[in-house]
């Protein structure tokens, strides 16, 4: 029986759902309990990246499956030696020391591109014809085999091929060369007979690869409902499927109860599903009660936090920087991280020796940097972009800022309470309220309240001991969070889903 945690792809930066599924796998790895990451997303470079997580052995993605190459690894030609002992080529490594044009008889015929400057792993080889124009597009698997070849027309995609490492054709893509998107009109893949079968969608072809997946007694957690919960709904037969929401589940700034769009497929066809899941009992109240005024369907909804703890790091008082604040989100709008930057610049008169750095990625990026330019804040406000390791950060630091829209539970939070940094928050649906205790160890701020955010902050500065009593206080409120306690919890889900 394996369990199957139902994504879209491994990125390098990983966003708070990315890291709920490698949680999970971990916790289900812990205790030897058969578990694997599900990919739908075609990436050539995927591999890598899950190796970068450590969790190659872990994931399943459906064109690898369909490609034959699943944990392959095959031999790297040298392609950049065997072009420059081409007499007629004129190799140039251009001033990135990873791209590399070739000409012959003075006109571009290919430019490729390596994973890095010894140039021994290919990412792509681009191909032109007698007029120079783009015809071609070879991508190279991470692990070292010609994976996807496309074909153009006037610069779009016309036919598209995947490959085995052994160069078997198993996947075909056929598009409309007069349409902008790029959406295949027409999908063929090799079934185990060797004979292509046809799919109308990239929907029909996760549906037939779960279906070729499945065995009985599997079970599925969706994590990433809007594109994978059509694909389910298609299923032939009855599998045990129970769905993630990782984010609030209602809109925003409107008077009635009007679902996120991510969420509206899922609710119009509960009834395919056995079981929804979320990270904090007020979400789990609120959805029961949506469900029971609106949707009139039966089935339970389980509260298992993303996050856990193993053990707490013991508090070194000595590590904190007394005046250093930290941010641990994504550089989007929702995350209100100008209220933070604005609230710093406000401080900095009061404590000379104040920093904020903010870890993330998103494409807030320039607005926030702009903002600390606009401030000349540069030397003590600073966008530190993405990290998978913070320990350091969260343990040196004197406080984490959340000043969010809305979260589905804030991973961040319990990572910082869990290593003896307070948190100060705006009290949003949902998470914030479930683990920080107010005035204990962190703050709770009314959505939006600058001028209260500054208080608390100020007076949390101001004050040593206030400080020295939040840090020794802040995992009072995560041990409800223990891994033992959130395993017993996915272990009843489970009993729910075999006992359908």
């Amino acid at each position: 029986m394996m369990h199957y945690f139902v994504g879209i792809g491994i990125p390098i930066t990983v966003t708070g759902v990315d890291k709920a599924m490698f949680n999970r796998l971990k916790l289900y790895k812990r205790h030897n309990t058969p578990a694997k990451i599900i990919t739908t997303l075609y990436n050539h470079l995927e591999y890598g990246w899950c190796i970068d997580h450590q969790i190659q052995d872990d994931v399943i993605n459906m064109y690898s499956y369909f490609q034959k190459a699943l944990y392959t690894v095959s031999h790297h030609f040298d392609y950049y030696k065997y072009w420059c002992a081409q007499p007629s080529y004129d190799v140039q490594v251009l001033s990135n020391d990873t791209d590399v044009l070739i000409n012959e008889n003075g006109r571009m015929i290919m430019y490729a591109r390596f994973l890095d400057a010894s140039l021994q792993k290919l990412d792509f080889i681009n191909y032109f014809n007698a007029d120079v124009q783009f015809v071609k597009h070879e991508e190279y698997d991470y692990r070292g085999f010609l994976s996807s070849v496309s074909h153009y027309n006037s610069n779009k995609i016309v036919y598209q091929e995947f490959l085995t490492p052994q160069g078997e054709k198993v996947i075909e893509k056929y598009y409309h060369d007069k349409e902008q998107s790029a959406v295949p009109s027409a999908i063929f893949v090799k079934n185990h007979h060797g004979i292509f079968e046809q799919f109308a969608s990239e929907d029909a072809l996760v549906t037939y690869f779960i279906e070729q997946l499945y065995k009985e007694g599997d079970q599925f957690i969706i994590d990433r409902p809007l594109e994978i919960v059509p694909p389910f709904i298609n299923l032939r037969g009855k599998y045990p499927v129970a769905v993630m929401l990782h984010m609030k589940h209602l809109r925003e700034n409107v008077h009635t109860e009007q679902l996120k769009w991510p969420y509206e497929k899922l609710f119009d066809h509960l009834e395919y599903f056995d079981a929804l899941i979320c990270s904090t009992n007020a979400q789990k109240e609120d959805i029961e009660r949506y469900i029971q005024h609106f949707k009139h369907v039966n089935i339970p909804v389980f509260n298992i936090p993303v996050g856990y703890i193993e053990q707490n790091p013991p508090l070194n008082i000595n590590v904190k920087q007394p005046y250093q604040l930290i941010s641990i989100a994504r550089y989007e709008q929702g995350k209100n991280l100008h209220h933070q930057i604005e609230l710093v610049y406000k401080l900095k008169p009061y404590f000379n020796e104040i920093t904020l750095d903010l870890y993330g990625f998103g494409n807030e990026q320039d607005n926030l940097q702009q903002l600390i330019d606009q401030y000349d804040a540069n030397d003590y406000i600073r966008l530190r972009g993405y990290s998978n390791q913070l320990k350091n950060v969260y343990e040196s630091a004197t406080l984490s800022l959340i000043t969010s829209h809305s979260e589905g539970f804030s991973l961040a939070i319990l990572e910082s309470l869990n290593h003896n940094t307070p948190v100060i928050a705006y009290d949003v649906p949902y998470g914030p309220n479930e683990i920080i205790q107010n005035d204990i160890n962190g703050n709770l701020i009314p959505y939006g309240n600058t001028s209260l955010l500054f208080d608390r902050v100020y007076q949390l500065l101001n004050d040593i001991d206030k400080r020295d009593r939040f840090y020794r206080a802040c995992t009072l409120s995560v041990q409800q969070y223990r891994s033992s306690e959130i395993w017993n919890r996915w272990q009843l889900l489970h009993e729910q889903l075999r006992n359908l």
